[in-house]
Parts: structure tokens; sequence; C-alpha cells
């Protein structure tokens, strides 16, 4: 057995995490019932009956061998477990051709190991990274216990290589009357023991002024009191802050709506610590609604599957709606897909990016992420921009949020189009009318004029970024917003996840009717009623 202290002739690459609630314990772990975890310790553990098991075959806990073969210069690592008790320990690795296919995975190795302590860890070397992209997959360890009972503490992903560059991270948080959200997400990340041994500095830009000093305390956080200038104007300040402190190689920004697990900041440091050239590295967005959903892994932008020809307009997100508790779809995830945009929600960039090529423009709030990426692309190529599986936050779906949402949706969408694009005429009419019929057809006239609204400021030219004020600019969007008067379909409260069968009772010269009058839209007043749809 090849026993070593943790910290000694190592260097920590990654955690085998484990998860802190039964509601994702699949994203984390797969094991049997003789495999259980236990909360109650100081530190969480896996306890284990004989023949108990336990997988890392899971979304956060494989290691996605392509990503750091390609993207960074390690190739010698290896796993060390602090385990009491005896033990088998396997190490597969399974190959993107499995998605379909059953009993395709490779053994790597398999050792037994007897009378382990938790206090002395043992290591077990991995073969080489492959270099052919063919042969690269997904490798993950798996434990048996032995003995009539047994413990599982952590595990980390090693290796005997130094770093080849000095990272220094700061993290900018805008928030916007999220305080709940935003104070947790800080907490996370200064409780995070081995982050500690990260050179980290936090700012946090407070767009309401609703928090206060008190509330971090911490050194390594700072508040930021900032009237509200949107989103993209408190990501600016905040990087503003970090760039004239002169202390960070790396800048990271983070929404104040999200649930984080840490250790997705330690992977994105110790990537850029071993990276073949300067990476922006986006954490992929899990559904927070349905915590084992994958929501996108980065985006395309003006492009439709499956060719990525051009298509105005349209957004495709990455692996949408993927079920990561099934881990034959893990395997989806282990080639690298070229992105045209990520979300703010958590975006690592280099310093050197920001200098290169700016800051983020003042869109207020949406789009703003989507026009920075590009910008990225358009400068530095395919291979600079990267989502890297098992690096991600949960935040809520993009579902429509309000009329005002969609008014700087829509007019930062033409903005962006107009830049990076090839925005044709025949192209923004067509999307606008689509928008504005279809919300007239559900007798949503605030949105309809919030579109038209914001096709008339798109109109106005860059003027409307130069010198308008954007909190005054906002303030008077939400007053037109107030002003506008709508119809409201009820629906009773029922889940919006769930879909309802509703069997029309009109008859066939009714239908023909509705068809002709765009859902009555065409007839005088006399045949329509000012009040909310049932």
């Amino acid at each position: 057995m090849n026993q070593i202290r943790v910290g000694d002739s190592m260097h920590i690459v990654g955690r085998t995490k484990l998860p802190l609630a039964a509601e994702v314990a699949k994203l984390y772990l797969q094991c049997n019932d003789k495999a259980a975890i236990d909360y109650s310790a100081e530190t969480p553990e896996v306890v284990f009956a004989l023949q108990g098991f336990i997988s890392t075959n899971s979304y956060f806990n494989s290691l996605y061998e392509t990503f750091y073969a390609k993207y960074t210069s390690l190739d010698r690592l290896f796993y060390s477990l602090n385990l009491e008790g005896d033990f088998q320990v396997s190490v597969y690795r399974e190959l993107s051709s499995c998605v379909s296919q059953t009993n395709c995975r490779q053994l790597l190795s398999r050792e037994k190991f007897f009378n382990c302590q938790l206090t002395r860890a043992i290591s077990i070397a991995l073969p080489g990274l492959q270099q052919r992209q063919v042969d690269r997959g997904r490798i993950y360890f798996e434990l048996e216990c032995l003995s009539q009972i047994g413990k599982f503490r952590e595990s980390f992903l090693a290796t005997p290589q130094l770093p080849e560059h000095g990272v220094s991270l700061a993290v900018v948080a805008c928030t916007f009357q999220k305080e709940a959200f935003i104070k947790r997400t800080i907490k996370t990340i200064l409780q995070d023991k081995l982050l500690q041994s990260k050179s980290i500095e936090i700012f946090i830009v407070d767009n309401a002024g609703t928090l206060s000093h008190s509330e971090f305390s911490d050194r390594r956080a700072k508040l930021i009191s900032h009237r509200n200038v949107g989103g993209s104007g408190g990501f600016t300040r905040g990087i503003v802050e970090a760039l004239s402190s002169n202390r960070s190689s790396h800048i990271l920004l983070l929404d104040d709506d999200i649930e984080l697990e840490s250790e997705a900041i330690y992977r994105v440091i110790t990537l850029n610590e071993y990276a073949r050239s300067d990476l922006v590295i986006a954490g992929s967005m899990l559904d927070l609604s349905q915590k084992h959903e994958l929501y996108e892994a980065g985006a395309l932008y003006n492009k439709a599957t499956p060719d990525r020809e051009f298509q105005a307009f349209n957004i495709v997100r990455l692996h949408h709606h993927l079920d990561l508790q099934n881990v034959s779809n893990l395997n989806l995830l282990v080639e690298a897909e070229p992105i045209d945009s990520a979300g703010f929600y958590f975006l690592s960039v280099p310093r050197k990016t920001f200098e290169s090529i700016g800051l983020l423009l003042p869109l207020f709030l949406k789009v703003d992420d989507t026009e920075f990426c590009l910008r990225i692309r358009e400068k530095f190529g395919n291979d600079t921009l990267i989502t890297f599986p098992g690096i991600a936050v949960w935040h809520e779906p993009f579902f429509a949020k309000s009329s005002i949402w969609n008014y700087y949706y829509y007019r930062n969408d033409l903005i962006v189009q107009a830049i990076h694009g090839t925005l044709r005429y025949a192209d923004a009419i067509a999307y606008f009318t689509k928008a504005i019929v279809s919300s007239l057809l559900v007798f949503d006239y605030k949105n309809a004029q919030m579109l038209i609204h914001a096709f008339e400021d798109y109109l106005q030219g860059a003027k409307i970024l130069q010198h308008a004020d954007p909190e005054q600019w906002h303030s008077q969007i939400v007053k037109l917003d107030s002003l506008c008067q709508t119809q409201h379909i009820q629906y009773h409260n029922l889940p919006s996840h769930r879909s309802y069968e509703q069997r029309s009772t009109a008859n066939f010269v009714e239908k023909l009717v509705s068809l002709f009058t765009l859902n009555g839209h065409f007839l005088p007043n006399v045949f329509t009623q000012d009040k909310d749809v049932l």
C-alpha cells in the first residue's frame, strides 16, 4: 500500500464531495443499502456494513478526462482516500460511446486495502490521461467494504506536479434585494476550509442598499453599496474594484440568486493553475426547481441544431433538461463542445481578458452576458470559452419574469444582433411580429406594448446607452409598465411544471370565428368583455 499524508508532496486538484441533501444525493454518489451518509459527525462521512458499496459514478464526482487532457498540463493524477476498515477499490473509465450501451466500461485498476486508518490516506495512481479523443472518457472509483464496519471520510484528486501559474481570484457578486441568497453564498465560500489555502477576495455590489457592512466582517469580503444601475452596471463596478486592487489574476462573476457548491470555485482555481492557456470557464446551470436536471451547459446564439446553421434570434441551450441522475447521460458531457454564450451566474474570466476587450456594455440587465461572451469568442476563438462538467450552480430557470424583463431582453437582443450579428430588417420584423401577436392572442396587452416600446427605443441608436442614466431610464420603464393594462389568464394555481389537457367546448363555427378574428381581436368592442379570462 502506498501511503501518503494529505498535503505531503501532493497538490489537490479536486475533491470527492458528499451531498448535503437527499434530493441531490445521486449527483454525488451511488450506493447500496449497506452504505449511508452520516451527517451527525463533525465531518460528514459514509459508514459501511459488510459488502457496503458506493460509486463516484456521478455528475459532480467523475473525472472528465477530455477537459483535463485538452486544457491543462496535468498528466500524473492519483486518488487519495481516507478510509477506515478493509476495502476493495476499483477504478473505471467510461467512453462517450457508452451513452446507449451497457457493460462498456473499462476497469483501470482494482486493489484491496486492509486495516485502513482515517489518519493515513491511501493513494491510487491513475493511468496517464488519454491523448486520443476517441479513448478519453469519464473516470471514477468504487468502494466495497470487506470488513464488518467501515468508513469513508474524504477523497482528493491530486497530482505531484507543481502548479504552473499563480492564481488569485476575485469573486464579484452583484445583488438586488436577494439578501438571504447572497449571504448564504458568501458564507459557503468563506467557510470552505480548503479554499482558505487559496488567494481569494470577494466584492459584493449591493444595488439596493439593503445589506450592512456588519454582515460581512471577514477581511476577504468587501461590501460596496451602489445605486441601482442593473446587473451589468453592478458587475462592472465590482470588476473595476477588482482590477483596481491589482491583486487578482482572475475574476469570477456570480449571480445573487444561486445555490453554490464551493467545490466549483476550488476547481476553477486549480484548472487555471495548470491551464495550457488563458481560459474563460463557464459553470453549467442546474435547475433550482428540479435539482437533478441540467438546464444548460452553455448556449448557442443565432444558430439552430443539429448543424449549427444560422437562425436569427435563436438560442439553443446545450443539454437542456438533461437528467443527471441517469449516469448514462453523463457520457453525453464527455466531449468539449464550442459554445457562444454563458451566464453571469458563474463565469471565471482572466484579468487579461478584461484588459483586452473591455468591460460590460451598460444594458442594465438581460443579454449582457451573451454580448460579453460573443466578444470573447471573436477575439480569442472557440477554445477559450468552455463549460467544464462538474462545475455548476443551481439557479432559477429562465421563465418569463415580467413584461419589464421582456422589454430589456428584446431591446438588448436587437442591440447585440446589430453589434455581433448580420441583422436583417426582415428577421427583426418577423421576430417582433411573432412576439407581439403571441402576446395579443393571450390578451397580454402590457407585454405587447412593452415589446413595441423596446423596438422604438432600439431605433434611437447608441445614444440610449451613451447618454441615458440607467437608474432614471429604468424608473421610466417601470412607470410605463404600471400604466399599461392587460387581461390575465387565471390558472387557479395549477403547478406550472405539469401539463393538463383541456378539451375545447367550442363548435366548428365558433372555432372558425376565433381563427379569422385573431381570437376576437378584430371584433367590435360590443362583442368583447374587459375582464380576466378564466
